[in-house]
C-alpha cells in the first residue's frame, strides 16, 4: 500500500501560526501532524508515501531529511499558491505505481484507529472516511449516503440532509485508480484548478464508481483550519485521543 499526503497549503487562516512552517508542522502534544501521520502509516505497514509540497517545501524537507525508514518521495507544487488541493493530488499520480493508496489531509489530527478501520476494510473502489456523529456546520464537507453508498459529498448540502462528514482521509483501491485520475483531470477541465479534489469524488458518484464509506466510529479527530481549531486539537481532541489509546 502507498499513501498521498497533501501538504502544499498555505493555511492563511492560522495567521501567524503559518508565517514560517506549512500546517503540517504544526506541533500538538510534542510532536508535528506530519510526524503523526506518518508514525501511523509505518505501523500499520504503509512505507512507501508519496507528499506533496507547496508553501515552505524547504521545511518539510529539512524535517524528513533523516527519517529514512519509510520510502518517502517528493512531489512539489510549484502553483500551491494559484491552485487548489485538486492540482495537488493530481500531481501525486507521477510517483504512484497505480495500485491501492490512501489520501491524506495533512492538517488533519486523528486517532490511529480511524486508519485502520480504513486500513482493514474490505470495500472496493474509492472508499472514505466519514464521522456520522458529529454535529455538523456549514464549513463541514458533508456527504449523504443510501446505505453505504455515498451520493453526494459538498459544503453545500443542507445540514439537515447530511449523514456525516468527511474527514479527509480515503482509500483508493486498484479497481478505481484510473477512474479517479481521469475524474480529477475532468473536472479540473471543467471548472478549473481552484476546487476541492471532493468534487472529483462527486464526479465518480455520478459516473458509476463505487464510493463507500467507512465509519469513525466516535473516535477523535479534528481538521485544523484555523486558530480556533488549533487551540481545540491542542486542549480538547489531543487529550480524548491520548485518553482513547488506554480504552
Amino acid at each position: 500500500m502507498e499513501a498521498v499526503i497533501l501538504a502544499a497549503g498555505y493555511g492563511s487562516r492560522l495567521g501567524y501560526v503559518t508565517d514560517n512552517i506549512p500546517k503540517s508542522l504544526i506541533t500538538i502534544g510534542g510532536k508535528t501532524l506530519m510526524d503523526r501521520t506518518l508514525k501511523i502509516l509505518r505501523k500499520n505497514n504503509v512505507r512507501d508515501i508519496v507528499i506533496v509540497t507547496g508553501y515552505r517545501r524547504d521545511k518539510i524537507l529539512e524535517h524528513l531529511k533523516e527519517k529514512y525508514y519509510l520510502n518517502i518521495n517528493f512531489v512539489h507544487n510549484h502553483d500551491y499558491d494559484t491552485t487548489n488541493n485538486i492540482y495537488s493530488l493530481y500531481l501525486a499520480k507521477k510517483a504512484l505505481s497505480g495500485g491501492d493508496f490512501y489520501i491524506i489531509n495533512s492538517d488533519v489530527l486523528f486517532h490511529e484507529r480511524i486508519f485502520q478501520h480504513l486500513h482493514a476494510s474490505r470495500k472496493k473502489g474509492l472508499v472514505l472516511s466519514v464521522d456520522t456523529t458529529k454535529k455538523l456546520t456549514d464549513e463541514s464537507m458533508k456527504v449523504v449516503s443510501i446505505g453505504e453508498r455515498l451520493i453526494w459529498i459538498s459544503k453545500k448540502i443542507p445540514i439537515q440532509e447530511a449523514s456525516g462528514e468527511y474527514i479527509g482521509l480515503a482509500k483508493v483501491t486498484e479497481e478505481e485508480y484510473a477512474k479517479l485520475f481521469r475524474s480529477l483531470k475532468h473536472v479540473m477541465k471543467s471548472k478549473g484548478v481552484h476546487v476541492f479534489y471532493e468534487d472529483a469524488f462527486q464526479h465518480m458518484m455520478d459516473t458509476g464508481s463505487s464510493v463507500t464509506y467507512e465509519p469513525t466510529r466516535g473516535l477523535p479527530w479534528i481538521e485544523i483550519d484555523t486558530l480556533e481549531d488549533l487551540r481545540i486539537a491542542r486542549e480538547k481532541v489531543y487529550p480524548r485521543i491520548v485518553r482513547a489509546k488506554y480504552q
